[in-house]
């Protein structure tokens, strides 16, 4: 079924990297279809040009965490270096491997739709600042400048008629480490507040760690607080088939001695000028709230409860990504998720993948974009599987540097059974395992 989406919902085209970790060149995720051709579709319909879905399938090491990585430090530079100021460096992670790399800025471009008009921003940086930074538009289908940076410093930022609002003032708030966008979103700047809304709400990050699911877990009580979320929470835990029928949030009591030991745990972390109190009164509100798993039993026994602890980290990985899944799909958005089948029964992922995909569970268009070495989400397990415009690979040269690259690249034929080519090395992003040096070791080993 063909995806029509109201213009004025917002897409991610495209994302842009240069000097990032591993990745040294220049990468680039695309997101239209490699048949649209110009800046935008004639009837203005992104939704029939753009993939809901993309998968980046790579050996370890390749470097398929480092592009989300990279989004998710654009996003974040975004979002917070308004408060940057008084940092002592921009934070920067070239690639280091070789020395001119580590002396050159890095780059981070995104291409989107706001309200049906296309934009494109990005900045570059190094440890001393911001070296430069663009917002443009394509209003009637021309690339019109917004605003241009060409340096760290306030006067180095050149503004376009086309962009109403108090931009002069605005740009002598920022200092060397503050991007214009997130000077201007915080001084309330009506045109580029809305930029800004779209791209720090709506790219939501799940890494692959156990802190980023406890800050997912964090923030699905939040959500479950409110009687809709609950229902949608278990909703999809009755459709994982886990044996769970209901899901509640409770609130228990934290006695004197353990706030104290969180106290001083939290106090060990902070950094100075940390409102301390404000922080561990939120952090004890976040602790008192429990959320509780119930099981049906025999007939002849009462249902009882789990705590999150007693549950299987299959069923915390589900409720932590599925929830915020349903939350982009519900808001339109585009949720970036490391090693999506790394807790996940490959039937759940393909079925968190089925429903980006499906016309009637996703009607705005929300995205996902999701790193993975499960072969088996190629195919056709839930859904209809992944296209051939939807995979994309990773591969590190023996320098060092990441590579990415989509499957287009390749000639396939729709009678190819992708996944077993893929394995048999026809598209590369395979490891290469070194058996001789292995036993060539073990050899050695026998013989000291």
């Amino acid at each position: 079924m063909k995806l029509h989406l109201a213009p004025e919902i917002a897409m991610l085209l495209r994302f842009r990297v240069t000097n990032h970790k591993s990745i040294r060149d220049t990468a680039e995720l695309v997101f239209t279809k490699s048949s649209f051709e110009g800046v935008r579709p004639k009837d203005g319909d992104w939704g029939s040009v753009t993939n809901r879905v993309i998968g980046i399938f790579g050996p370890n090491a390749s470097g398929k965490t480092t592009l989300l990585d990279a989004m998710d430090f654009a996003v974040k530079a975004i979002s917070d270096s308004a408060k940057w100021s008084e940092r002592e460096s921009f934070p920067f992670a070239p690639f280091r491997l070789d020395k001119e790399s580590r002396r050159e800025t890095s780059a981070y471009e995104i291409d989107f739709t706001v309200k049906g008009t296309r934009h494109v921003y990005g900045f570059e940086c190094d440890s001393g600042g911001i070296a430069s930074e663009w917002l443009h538009s394509f209003p009637e289908g021309r690339r019109r400048l917004l605003f241009e940076r060409d340096g760290p410093e306030p006067n180095a930022v050149t503004f376009s008629r086309s962009l109403k609002g108090e931009n002069t003032r605005i740009s002598h708030l920022m200092g060397r480490y503050n991007l214009y966008l997130s000077t201007a979103s915080m001084a309330n700047h009506a045109y580029l507040r809305r930029i800004h809304h779209y791209l720090t709400r709506h790219l939501p990050y799940a890494a692959f760690s156990e802190y980023y699911k406890q800050t997912r877990i964090m923030s699905v009580k939040k959500w479950i607080e409110d009687k809709e979320a609950l229902q949608h929470a278990q909703s999809l835990l009755r459709f994982a088939d886990l044996g769970i029928y209901r899901l509640s949030l409770e609130e228990v009591e934290i006695d004197e001695k353990t706030q104290s030991t969180l106290r001083r745990a939290m106090k060990a972390v902070l950094d100075k000028g940390d409102d301390e109190e404000k922080l561990f009164a939120n952090f004890l509100e976040e602790q008192r709230k429990v959320i509780s798993f119930w099981h049906k039993g025999s007939p002849a026994e009462d249902p009882h409860n789990l705590g999150l602890s007693e549950e299987s980290s299959g069923t915390v990985a589900w409720l932590s990504l599925a929830l915020p899944a349903l939350r982009e799909i519900k808001y339109g958005g585009a949720l970036l998720v490391d090693e999506l089948d790394s807790s996940l029964h490959p039937r759940l992922a393909s079925a968190l993948i089925a429903m980006f995909k499906s016309p009637e569970v996703n009607p705005l268009g929300a995205q996902l974009v999701f790193t993975s070495h499960g072969t088996s989400l190629m195919g056709h397990l839930a859904g209809d599987g992944l296209d051939r415009e939807e995979m994309w690979f990773s591969e590190k040269s023996p320098e060092g540097v990441t590579e990415i690259y989509p499957l287009t690249d390749f000639p396939v034929k729709k009678d190819h059974n992708v996944e077993r080519r893929y394995l048999g090395g026809r598209y590369g992003a395979v490891p290469t395992l070194a058996w001789e040096e292995l036993l060539a070791s073990l050899q050695m080993e026998t013989q000291a």
